[in-house]
């Protein structure tokens, strides 16, 4: 399942991921802001997503911000929560290739909506590696 979330941000673009991941048929839960609201803090979205992406091994996690810098800084406090600040498809390739990173986050005051979404098309479409990488990541 992808779990889906911003701050006001990224309001327009998850509004517009869901439309297309509507019409492509891809499961989804979304736990961002129900309206627009300037005032909003990331924190507020980004903790009950992170929570919600270590439920389950088969989870992941789409969160936009600003600057994604944010959203992948709270992501990254939860122990097994291996977030990447993608701003090309290739970053999100080698996360998932070599860290077997389970959130993305992107910056929309970075990342154009078009950009996003080969980012996440390259993330989701993406396995790992395993190995030398696995052997890695267990020592974290």
């Amino acid at each position: 399942m992808i779990i889906l979330s911003c701050d006001h941000a990224g309001f327009d673009y998850t509004q517009k991921l869901m439309k297309l991941f509507n019409k492509e048929n891809v499961e989804y839960k979304y736990m961002g802001p129900t309206e627009y609201n300037q005032e909003d803090d990331y924190p507020d979205f980004m903790i009950p997503a992170s929570k919600e992406v270590l439920k389950s091994e088969d989870n992941c996690g789409i969160f936009f911000c600003g600057s994604g810098i944010g959203a992948n800084m709270v992501a990254n406090r939860f122990k097994g929560i291996r977030a990447v600040c993608a701003y090309d498809y290739e970053t999100a390739f080698l996360a998932r290739k070599d860290e077997d990173a389970n959130v993305l986050t992107i910056g929309t005051r970075l990342v154009s909506f078009r950009t996003a979404v080969k980012i996440i098309k390259m993330f989701l479409s993406s396995e790992f590696e395993g190995g030398r990488h696995a052997r890695r990541i267990a020592k974290y």
